[in-house]
């Protein structure tokens, strides 16, 4: 369930599955196996990957199945085919090891059966056989619960955990976090001008604009009506106020339009790092949000720390 614009009457919300999705269900579709994070940190949780090829798992972000763990590894496990086709799981010398079902895994490749559950630190990841439509139904339930319907960019709550698991990650690490703390220049006057439909199609753009501007290792979010935040890590204050610049000429040059009418929305930018700005992941938002306004009251469309 999510609630009304004004934050109060909730709105249900329904999955809908195509005529196709539902066509292919009923001609008997083979299923395919699946790993699924049925229990660990919130950001990670109903994340699925399909084992159509090798499946590394670990914190590492470039991985298949990258996890937030702090008790993995950053390349921990992977789960492939073994030459007579079964699935198999191999410890890729761990600190913390790997166990199935409880029972830690020994050195040798372990064969995986449907309905296993291979624990890495505090999270669980379920080895199991999907069909499209499962398949669908989950992508679809993980986007709902997720994702911001208008942008594409983490919800709120998602990216809350993200950032305080990032923000301890680097502490144990001894690295940096950056939090930019962003807000769109002049969206009521261009709500008045040409209605709320070009707004929000602007805020639209501009969120999938900042999300595709970042690699791994970052998460954007939107963080309530024209306003996004997005955080980096391993990225220090000199690299983050060069990205946030980027960002902002990025969006100021960006071909925005809507039933031919031109929109040309900019980015008022504030940067903060962990550990310089704040111990923790509230402190350093805030510091961030305190540079968005300096952004802001220095005329608008600028990068501020």
């Amino acid at each position: 369930m999510t609630k009304g614009r004004d934050g109060t009457a909730p709105l249900a919300r329904t999955i809908k599955l195509t005529t196709r999705e539902i066509a292919d269900y009923r001609s008997g579709q083979k299923r395919f196996p699946t790993l699924v994070v049925v229990s660990g940190a919130e950001p990670d949780l109903g994340v699925h990957v399909r084992c159509d090829r090798p499946v590394c798992i670990g914190r590492d972000p470039q991985v298949e199945l990258p996890i937030g763990d702090l008790g993995a590894s950053r390349r921990h496990a992977i789960v492939e085919q073994d030459p007579a086709g079964q699935y198999v799981i191999r410890d890729l010398d761990s600190t913390n090891g790997t166990r199935i079902n409880g029972a830690r895994l020994a050195e040798t490749p372990n064969i995986l059966a449907e309905g296993d559950k291979i624990f890495i630190g505090g999270t669980v990841i379920k080895f199991t056989l999907t069909d499209e439509l499962e398949a669908s139904f989950h992508e679809k339930l993980e986007s709902m619960v997720g994702r911001d319907e208008l942008t594409g960019t983490l919800t709120r709550r998602k990216f809350d955990a993200a950032l305080a698991q990032a923000i301890e990650g680097a502490r144990q690490a001894g690295s940096a976090v950056a939090v930019l703390m962003m807000d769109m220049d002049g969206l009521k006057a261009l709500n008045d001008a040409f209605g709320h439909h070009c707004g929000s199609h602007a805020i639209s753009v501009v969120g999938k604009l900042i999300a595709d501007r970042f690699g791994a290792g970052a998460q954007a979010c939107r963080f309530g009506g024209d306003e996004f935040i997005a955080f980096m890590v391993g990225t220090d204050r000199g690299e983050a106020l060069v990205l946030a610049e980027d960002l902002r000429k990025h969006i100021e040059a960006a071909h925005i339009e809507l039933d031919g009418v031109r929109l040309k929305p900019t980015l008022s930018i504030g940067v903060a790092t962990f550990p310089d700005d704040g111990a923790d992941a509230d402190a350093v938002a805030k510091a961030a949000d305190a540079a968005l306004y300096r952004a802001k009251a220095a005329g608008r469309n600028r990068v501020s720390a």
